[in-house]
């Protein structure tokens, strides 16, 4: 654990990850898991309260994406990080993949649409395709309390409504580490690049 105290919510979600990654299961297994121990960090009214002083994370692309992280923390043993984000009213991420990263996205408040997208049968993401065509294929209405866990390379999206939203962000390795990648339908061009800025802010 890191010298400066977090919230305990966060403490236990850090002390129980860990505790799952020291076993050697599987980790789809792992991150199953920490996706409900990420709901009952969620639950704590101090997270909420704390996300008061959280900054409106910059966008390189304005409302349509490429917005940067809060860093809480970075596991000095098994490398998994805690990032936060709070997106403006009506903002949209990118539709992009994570990459090689197991990802669980908690809302902590507001409510957005979360978008599920799949290529063609003969693209494979993992081959870093310079063009791809993605087509949507579920929509979901979301709101705080919700986790979703996005398996390595599963391309989607996040769409803001008509309000803020409040995220905390658990990664398998901190963005920068790896590559991932972007999908434009404009012109169906694949950009490559290594994750959002990540800004370092301590939850405590």
């Amino acid at each position: 654990m890191e010298k400066n105290k977090m919230l305990l919510s966060a403490e236990m979600f850090i002390l129980k990850l860990r505790k799952l990654f020291s076993e050697n299961i599987d980790e789809d297994k792992i991150w199953s898991q920490a996706s409900v121990d990420l709901q009952e960090m969620l639950k704590d009214p101090k997270l909420l309260k704390h996300s008061k002083s959280w900054p409106t994370s910059p966008a390189k692309l304005g409302l349509e994406g490429k917005h940067a992280n809060l860093l809480f923390y970075e596991d000095p043993d098994y490398g998994f990080v805690i990032n936060a984000l709070i997106k403006k009213p009506s903002a949209k991420t990118t539709i992009h993949d994570h990459g090689k990263s197991w990802t669980l996205y908690g809302v902590v408040a507001g409510g957005e649409q979360v978008l599920r997208f799949e290529t063609s049968k003969d693209i494979n993401p993992i081959d870093l395709p310079a063009e791809a065509k993605v087509k949507e294929t579920s929509r979901v209405n979301v709101g705080p309390g919700y986790v979703d866990f996005i398996k390595p390379w599963e391309i989607h999206a996040e769409y803001n409504l008509d309000e803020p939203t409040v995220a905390v962000i658990v990664r398998s390795q901190r963005c920068g580490t790896y590559i991932q990648n972007i999908y434009y339908k404009k012109d169906d061009s694949v950009e490559q690049y290594y994750g959002p800025e990540q800004i370092p802010f301590h939850l405590g």
